[in-house]
């Protein structure tokens, strides 16, 4: 069939395949937050039990963004991109076999497995393929399916399946996207190849249980007040020492199977760029956890209308993808000239959010929301330019793991982080606004005479009324409270990046100056 088609049309057939495996990670990836209702009633788990299946999805895709490299370095991009679609739609389809927890468990390591391995090959693939100079606007594309879809589309489109049909439907529509891609895909004429592979086992064993353990620390510390349980101390204890072992190994031990068999960490602009992947992840992830979540426990949205609620700011995410990859490669600028107008915006959209109430409704978000895509999309394009584009080839898979490890931790960790913030605000602000809820103040006592004189008025007998004040009062007092909570964890996010510019300015400038003292002196970095 390739050789039918003109090399510009099977390239584009080719990226949009890519595109649909990214949106296929995505549906995996988002599938539990939203149908996890749904799975605890056909599944007669725990909440505990079935977030299991959460920690070693993501424990798996983490550990196989270091990992992957190494086979698409053996055996080429195209031949890994197409195993990480059919494992990723075999195991799509075998969740709905059955409801059993081990069987759900197995399917979501594969589905991890398999996600990660899309993203890292898919992305290897258009860097190889396409020019230089086509490198901005492909990545935006790319973009969409791995930073838009998950952060604003997946959520909307599996909360309508849920609500329509079961959450069976949810793993099922990777179905028809990875047939799709494969066959897209097909278009490609690449032929595979084998080099040998030594694969670091001891190595890989270490980042899996770091992975895990640490995945389940950051996914499940807040429930159990984070170090004052002995179990969570434990594992942070024994992650954060398999991960130090790995990283001593790696620098300290250098051999023939390494993880980083070529290491992008010689070059300064992957430095900064893994820096600030952190910071942008920890952005994108703990924002897309706060609105939504504002929307359904103050304004009271339902789960599709809080998912329905990203769609603006997902759609402004894809334009300002596609207008800063536009915007380089048309004019040459270079991609870092974008990051702090990606920076402001964002920031300005969380200020803007920070000045919510519990009357905001869906266009009082609508500037926020947009502002906030908007700013992501610039600024995840010109990271990724950045971060990659200087690599040499045989590094740049090796590249694109760590940058996507580095934004998957760094959305972990905004997440958590924001979520014990809440709940230690909301201790705090309900223990100063409780403090004026007295028997005998003159306001509250007024308020509880109105509150009760507007139920007598709305057919409620004057005895009920007066005791139903009351409840009614504290109630509004939670939701006062819930929502001072949200404005300053919204304010938090502009506070992260008025302390990171400046941090990250400094580690730029010092990065610059240590690589052209390194360059002066004819030092140049080891690969390992």
């Amino acid at each position: 069939m390739q050789h039918h088609l003109g090399a510009p049309l099977r390239a584009s057939l080719m990226a949009t395949g890519i595109v649909l495996a990214a949106v296929m990670d995505a549906v995996a990836s988002t599938a539990l937050s939203i149908g996890r209702i749904d799975m605890l009633g056909d599944t007669y788990a725990t909440p505990d039990e079935l977030a299991m299946a959460d920690v070693v999805f993501i424990a798996a895709k983490l550990t196989v963004f270091l990992v992957a490299p190494l086979f698409v370095r053996a055996v080429g991009p195209t031949a890994c991109l197409r195993a990480g679609i059919v494992a990723l739609l075999l195991a799509s389809a075998a969740m709905t076999f059955s409801v059993d927890l081990t069987w759900i468990d197995i399917c979501r390591i594969v589905q991890g497995l398999a996600g990660g391995t899309i993203l890292v090959a898919g992305q290897a693939l258009l860097f190889f393929r396409f020019p230089h100079r086509n490198q901005p606007v492909v990545q935006a594309i790319f973009a969409v399916g791995a930073v838009m879809a998950p952060a604003a589309v997946t959520p909307a489109l599996e909360g309508w399946l849920v609500d329509h049909l079961t959450w069976d439907w949810i793993f099922l529509s990777n179905i028809p996207l990875g047939i799709a891609s494969l066959v897209l895909l097909g278009t490609d004429g690449d032929r595979t190849y084998w080099r040998e592979i030594r694969l670091p086992v001891l190595q890989i064993l270490l980042l899996g249980l770091g992975a895990a353990l640490l995945t389940y620390v950051l996914l499940q510390g807040n429930r159990f007040n984070w170090f004052d349980d002995t179990d969570i101390t434990l594992l942070t204890t024994i992650g954060v020492v398999a991960v130090g072992f790995l990283a001593i190994w790696e620098t300290g031990f250098r051999s023939e199977r390494s993880l980083l068999a070529v290491s992008p960490l010689g070059s300064p602009d992957f430095r900064f760029g893994l820096l600030v992947s952190i910071i942008a992840g920890f952005a994108l992830s703990g924002s897309a956890y706060l609105i939504p979540a504002f929307a359904l426990n103050v304004l009271g949205f339902t789960a599709t209308g809080a998912g329905v609620l990203l769609l603006p700011s997902g759609a402004a995410l894809a334009l300002g993808l596609l207008f800063a990859g536009f915007v380089i490669e048309k004019t040459g600028i270079h991609p870092i000239a974008l990051v702090p107008f990606g920076v402001l915006l964002f920031a300005g959209a969380m200020w803007l959010l920070s000045g919510s109430t519990s009357a905001s409704g869906s266009p009082d978000l609508s500037l926020p929301l947009f502002l906030r895509g908007f700013g992501l999309g610039l600024l995840f394009v010109a990271l990724t330019l950045v971060t990659l584009r200087g690599l040499a080839a045989d590094a740049l898979p090796f590249g694109i793991g760590l940058f996507c490890f580095g934004k998957q931790v760094g959305g972990m960790t905004g997440t958590a982080l924001l979520q014990t913030y809440i709940d230690h605000q909301n201790i705090h602000n309900r223990t100063i606004l409780a403090a004026h809820l007295v028997n005998g103040d003159a306001a509250v006592d007024q308020r509880l005479r109105a509150t009760a004189n507007v139920l007598v008025t709305n057919g409620m007998d004057s005895a009920t009324a007066t005791k139903a004040a009351l409840p009614l009062l504290q109630r509004a007092l939670e939701r006062q409270v819930a929502t001072i909570s949200f404005d300053e964890a919204f304010f938090a996010l502009v506070v992260l990046f008025a302390v990171a510019a400046p941090c990250l300015i400094l580690a730029k400038q010092f990065l610059g100056s240590r690589a052209a003292r390194s360059n002066r002196t004819g030092f140049r970095p080891q690969r390992l």
